[in-house]
């Protein structure tokens, strides 16, 4: 387990825009399913949202639902989405904690 944060923080200017590109996405995908919902349109499904807030997209998530004021109302959604961004910054954490300088 210890390799996986090491290979991680020895490429962390990737990691972190990759994480940043996946919470633009999320973000995206809370916006435009906002736009489908007022329009009557096809929706995304609420399991792809809850999949991209859970695979390091979950900050994204919680500033879609904040500014689009989405999904606010949904248990799962208000739960969940921070429960993953906070599982996602103890990641982040272990990443630079136990990285090369931290062993």
């Amino acid at each position: 387990m210890k390799f996986i944060f090491e290979f991680l923080y020895e490429h962390s200017f990737m990691f972190v825009v990759l994480f940043f590109l996946m919470n633009l996405v999320t973000f995206a995908l809370f916006h435009s399913d906002k736009k489908k919902a007022e329009k009557n349109a096809f929706r995304i499904p609420e399991r792809d949202l809850l999949g991209f807030s859970a695979c390091f997209g979950a900050l994204g998530g919680i500033l879609g639902m904040i500014v689009f004021h989405h999904k606010t109302r949904k248990p799962k959604f208000y739960i969940l989405v921070p429960f993953f961004a906070i599982l996602q910054l103890i990641f982040i954490n272990l990443i630079f904690k136990w990285g090369p300088k931290g062993t």
